[in-house]
């Protein structure tokens, strides 16, 4: 009886240490569980550390993107200028390799104007000297100093090309002002044989006159004859008396009766 209980017993502490081994083999699970779920979470951290790394990797290139865009932007706009100052530039550079052309041309020719320029006004100095031998006899001296200075000018080595021709170019619009002004001066010519004092009077080209300085005499230049011819004092004194005062802007302009040589018909 006694052994039955112990055997009773002993079957109840067995069951009980079972028990009690199978709670601890479950709360090993438990436990086992429980680490490899931390384990888990720490990845589940670690990656979401990552993500975070790596989301912020994206806006920093997000970022740098966007700046390298409005940078490139602003080149591209840099650019563009650049480009219609550079059609702008190449139009000027067009035009100056067109001007240099001309340029070339021009002085390819330099050298046959600087042989015929000498030439040409050797021509034009013997023109203009046959020109006022055959014109009034007015001022003759003045004009003869001129063409002197204009030869001496063209004979000097030292004297440029320009300035030659400058020099007769002048006395060549100095003749030519002659014909629309006019003067009166103090003079001495021939009359008669004999020298004497008179007030010449120009008018223009078309009449050249003079009276004594006592007012005697008054004539003009035949031109034809190339000679002094004295005009009647009682039909010319007064007129040419009147023009050298409006000459000499003592007098206001006025019409003036003058002797004046009927034109020629030209040859």
């Amino acid at each position: 009886m006694k052994n039955r209980r112990i055997t009773k017993m002993s079957l109840s502490a067995l069951g009980l240490l079972m028990t009690c081994l199978m709670g601890t083999a479950q709360a090993a699970e438990i436990l086992v569980d429980s680490s490899v779920l931390d384990q888990a979470m720490d990845v589940i951290a670690e990656k979401n550390s990552e993500l975070a790394i790596t989301q912020e990797e994206i806006n920093r290139l997000a970022n740098s993107t966007s700046s390298t865009f409005e940078e490139f932007k602003r080149e591209n706009d840099n650019l563009e200028a650049l480009l219609v100052v550079n059609a702008g530039f190449r139009k000027q550079i067009d035009a100056q390799e067109q001007n240099i052309a001309a340029l070339d041309a021009s002085i390819a020719g330099v050298e046959v104007v600087t042989r015929e320029i000498p030439l040409l006004m050797e021509k034009m100095l013997s023109s203009i000297e046959q020109f006022i031998e055959l014109d009034y006899p007015f001022q003759v001296e003045e004009r003869q100093n001129r063409i002197n200075f204009a030869r001496d000018a063209i004979d000097n080595p030292d004297v440029s090309i320009a300035e030659k021709f400058r020099q007769v170019l002048v006395m060549y619009q100095t003749e030519s002002s002659y014909g629309r002004t006019n003067e009166t001066y103090a003079d001495t010519i021939e009359l008669n044989g004999s020298d004497r004092d008179v007030n010449i009077v120009r008018i223009g080209r078309v009449a050249l006159m003079y009276q004594s300085t006592d007012r005697q005499v008054t004539g003009a230049w035949d031109n034809k004859a190339r000679q002094w011819v004295e005009l009647p004092a009682g039909e010319y004194r007064t007129a040419v008396q009147d023009a050298i005062r409006v000459a000499s802007q003592l007098d206001a302009p006025k019409i003036i009766e003058l002797p004046v040589l009927a034109p020629e018909i030209a040859q």
